[in-house]
Order: C-alpha cells, then structure tokens, then sequence
C-alpha cells in the first residue's frame, strides 16, 4: 500500500512540476516579444498555477481512489478465494465425517449417489452381508448380487429413490448374502441433499428383521401346523375349504387308526403318540406330492386330492392299510379308510359325508378282525414279556371245569370265566420286563408297580367292546373278601362272583406248581389252606363248593 501512494504522489508531482514550467516557459516567451502584456502574463501565471497545482492534486486523488479500489477489490476477491477454500475444506470435512460416522454406524447403511455410485456402508452392513464397498461399488453391482431374481425391477427401484425430497420407508425384501444365506430386512430412505458436483445423495438404512420374521413363519407353520404329526391341522382345513370348494376336481380320503385308545391306555400317550407320528408318515409315503394331508384331531386325519382324476383312491387306501398291518409292536394297529370323488357342481360336504360313512363302515367291518389281533398279539406278548405261560393258562381252565359244574353256571358265565382266566393277566405288558424275572426279593415299591396289573389290565379290557364284560373282575380279582386286598380294599360280595371264584382256583394252581422261590404243596394241603383262608381271602361258600368238586375230580 505505502508503495501504491508513493506512485501517485511522483505521477502527480511531474504533472505539477512539468505545468508549472510550461507555464512560466510560456508566458516568458510571450513577454519576450511583447512586453506591454506584462499585467496579463502575470494573473495568467498565478491562474495557470493554481490551476496546475489543483489539477495534480485531483490526479493525485483519482490515482489513489483507483489504487484504494483495486486493492479493496483484489483483497475482496483474495477473501473469497480464501473463504471458498474454508468452505471447501469444511464441506470436505463434513463428508468425510459423515462417511466415518456411516461407517461406524450400528446399523446397516448405505450412501449412495444420483449417478448410480455408491459411496459408503457401514461395517455393520459389511459384517450382516458379507459385502464389502470394493464388491458392490455401484447400485447396479449391489441389486445384482443381493438379489438373486428380478434384478431390473430391484434397479428401477432403487433409481427412483433419487427423485424423492424427504424420508421413504421402501419395505420388506428378501437379500442374499455373500455366503449365500438369505435374510430379511426392512428399507429406509432419505434424501440428505445435492453434493458438490450437484449430484443428488441418498441414505439408506436396512433394518434386519431375520429373527421377526422367522417367528412369524414359526407362528405360522405352528397355527396351521399339528405340533406331533407336522401335517396340516384342523385350523387350516377350516380356513382353506372356502378355496376347496372352487376346486371342480377334488377328491377326499378319510382315514382312522383302530386301536389309538388302547395304546394310550395300556402304554401311555407317549407310545400313542409314536403311532400316530408312524401313521402319518404312512400317509406321506403313500399320498400324491400334490395331496393336502391334514389331522383332524385324535385318530382321524382327512387327505384332499385337487386332481382325484390322476390317482385311484380305492388303490392309495389298500396300500396303506398292507403298509400298517407290517408296523411292529405290542398292540398292531389298524386304519379304517372311507374316500369320495366330488360329483359336478356338489357341495364338498356331501362329499366328505358319503367319505365319512365308508369309513364308518370300514370300520365296523374291521373291528372284529382287529380286536382278535389286538388280543392275541397282548397274550403273545404276555408269555413273552412276564412269567405268565400258556401252561399256567391250561392249568386253570382245567381246573375251573369241575368247579363250574359244581356251580351249575351258566354257558355265558363259563365263557366269561374263561375269558378272565386268559385275560386276567394281560395288564403285565406294561410293566417292565425286569421285574418278573429277578430272583432278588421284590422291594415295596415293585409290588406296588407289579399290582398296578390289574388296574391296566382293566384299562385294555374296557377299551374293547368285547372285553368290557370281564374288565371289572380283571380289576378286582386280586381283591379279598375281608377286604385286605388290592386295589380297592372291597368286600364280599362287593367283589364280582367271577372275581371271587377265579381268585380260588388261581391261588390253588398256585400253590400246588413249583415256583422260583417256593417248592410246590401236595394238593390235599393246598386244600387244607384254602379252607384256612376262608372268609379271609376267598368266599367261604365258594372254598367249600371247589373243595368237594376236587376231591371227586
């Protein structure tokens, strides 16, 4: 600035000095040749060099004023240029504090530009998908691999963002991750402004509702779902029959165990469940792949076939039932089928109906073969299983023929003391095999478990229909009449009469064999007991009648 003024002042001081000598040199020319002008030259002069003088100061003034102006203009646009940089510099800061903050954010974040270029992710987006920014530099390069179908669609959305002002929640999408894994996040959307080269910039957030979602699938599956058999329950046939009955072709099989209750009774209901859990596995094996199975409930299950066309129904419902009748086990099961075809333009309901009576039929006709393998395949396992034998069985029919004529019983109350004589045992197949064959002393609570025979044995009676006529005396025929016995303590004639005649003529065949722990009793003392233990455990009346039946026998 100092330097600035100087140059003013010597531009001036030559324009003063050269004028003033001008003038003087001028006006002394002037007189030379006419000196009679000496008052004019003079005033001319004195003008001339005030005029001169101001001049230079005015120029002086000019000069520095357009001096001053430049310099004001040059440090103006110094202090812009300066200021540019500082805004530049902050803008710049603020972006890169903007992808560190990106980068470290928590959640899954990606910063993307108007010209398809992606600018930042966090780690957490790295870390949840496996990408890092070098994998999916741009929008194209990420729809690509996160999105294993409909990659333009996916584009054409994402690029749409870019016209949006605010905040946009986008949705729910499926993605694949590096590793091939596929989880679910929820789309968020901003517009944060327009960078540097004017290009519009979007923040994105993914929200990872993998674990949402798959609670909600659980929920799913579990509400239209049974929890044992995994096949289609109730609910969702309920829900879906209003789709069924716009299905034109559409056939319906209907399928039952026989035997459920019996294996619930005699082996608790986790053996049932294990039946059921087999049968519904019999009827995936055997079911078209386009089948709808579903479990009523208990022991029924209804198949719905949307082509019935294709299949022979009659066929599916014999190869199920040749596939049950191979299950081993204690107690073989059975399955009653019932199937119909749906006729043009019926309700469903007359179809499951017409369904619905051939299985009840089926079952009918079922139930007499089933129950005669029921009983035979628990008497099997009964000599299998205990220390009941055939030969014991034998034994008692031989000797309960002399007793019943003694009696005069009946033909039906003979058949049904044969009945308890085969049967009265058979609640043993539950309890475990150990416990009849051990020579160690029995401790309290193994009795206990052993004479809960005959509250089983009751159980699998009563669950047949065929047997219901002897299940009481198989429950009470460990009972004496002075009420001593088990389970129930009841006396004399409480206790049914094939109850109080069976406990005598077992105790006698009893005593007079040869057991693990005893050696047999000649019969005449075998006797002579039966007779001291009368009115105690056994009728008195009825020891008295067996007595003399044995003795002429």
């Amino acid at each position: 600035m100092p330097k600035k003024k100087n140059d003013a002042i010597f531009i001036a001081g030559i324009y003063t000095v050269f004028g003033i000598l001008w003038i003087l040199f001028t006006d002394w020319f002037i007189l030379q040749f006419d000196p009679g002008l000496g008052s004019f030259a003079y005033f001319s002069t004195i003008k001339g060099l005030i005029f001169v003088v101001i001049s230079g100061v005015f120029i002086w003034l000019a000069i520095t004023l357009q001096q001053y102006h430049r310099e004001r203009v040059s440090e103006h646009l110094h202090e812009q240029i300066q200021s540019g940089k500082k805004i530049e510099k902050t803008l710049r800061k603020q972006k890169d504090l903007l992808i560190a903050s990106i980068e470290q954010s928590p959640m899954p974040i990606m910063l993307h530009s108007e010209n398809k270029q992606i600018l930042a992710i966090s780690h957490s987006f790295t870390e949840k998908t496996g990408y890092r920014l070098q994998d999916i530099p741009t929008i194209r390069a990420w729809v690509e691999n996160a999105y294993p179908y409909n990659h333009d669609e996916h584009y054409e959305h994402l690029t749409q963002l870019y016209n949006i002002k605010g905040k946009i929640y986008e949705g729910e999408y499926q993605i694949q991750t590096k590793d091939g894994d596929f989880i679910h996040w929820s789309f968020h959307s901003a517009f944060l402004g327009r960078d540097d080269k004017g290009l519009k910039n979007i923040i994105t957030t993914g929200i990872d509702i993998t674990d949402q979602k798959t609670k909600e699938k659980e929920l799913t599956h579990k509400s239209f779902h049974d929890d044992l058999t995994g096949l289609y329950n109730r609910r969702y046939y309920n829900e879906m029959l209003e789709r069924f009955e716009k299905m034109r072709d559409i056939g319906i099989i209907l399928a039952d165990i026989n035997g459920l209750k019996l294996v619930n009774d005699v082996f608790g209901h986790t053996r049932g469940d294990e039946l059921l859990i087999s049968f519904s596995q019999y009827l995936k094996k055997h079911m078209p792949k386009d089948s709808i199975i579903a479990r009523l409930g208990g022991d029924e299950f209804i198949i719905l076939l949307p082509d019935f066309k294709q299949y022979d129904l009659k066929e599916i419902g014999e190869r199920i039932k040749a596939d049950i009748a191979k299950h081993a086990g204690e107690i073989i099961p059975s399955a009653a089928i019932g199937y119909s075809e749906r006729k043009p333009k019926e309700e469903l309901t007359l179809t499951f109906k017409r369904a619905e009576n051939m299985l009840y039929n089926d079952k009918i006709q079922e139930y007499n073969k089933q129950t005669d393998a029921i009983i035979e395949s628990l008497v099997q396992t009964l000599f299998t299983k205990t220390d009941e034998t055939k030969n014991h069985i034998d034994n008692l029919k031989r000797l309960a023929k002399p007793f019943y004529q003694a009696l005069d019983l009946s033909k039906e109350r003979q058949r049904e003391l044969e009945l308890l004589i085969e049967l009265h045992d058979i609640g043993k197949v539950s309890i475990e095999a150990d416990l009849f064959h051990t020579k160690d002393t029995l401790v309290d609570e193994q009795i206990k478990e052993i004479q809960r025979h005959s509250e089983i044995g009751y159980r699998i009676a009563n669950a047949l229909p065929r047997l219901k006529s002897v299940a009481y005396a198989i429950l009470t025929h460990h009972e004496n009449v002075d009420g001593s016995g088990y389970p129930f303590g009841i006396k004399g004639d409480e206790i049914p009469l094939s109850a109080r005649i069976f406990r005598i003529i077992e105790s006698y065949e009893v005593m007079t064999k040869d057991q693990i722990y005893k050696k047999a009793k000649p019969k005449a003392e075998a006797l002579e007991e039966l007779k001291t233990l009368a009115g105690k455990a056994y009728d008195q009346d009825l020891v008295d009648i067996f007595v003399d039946a044995q003795k002429k026998a």
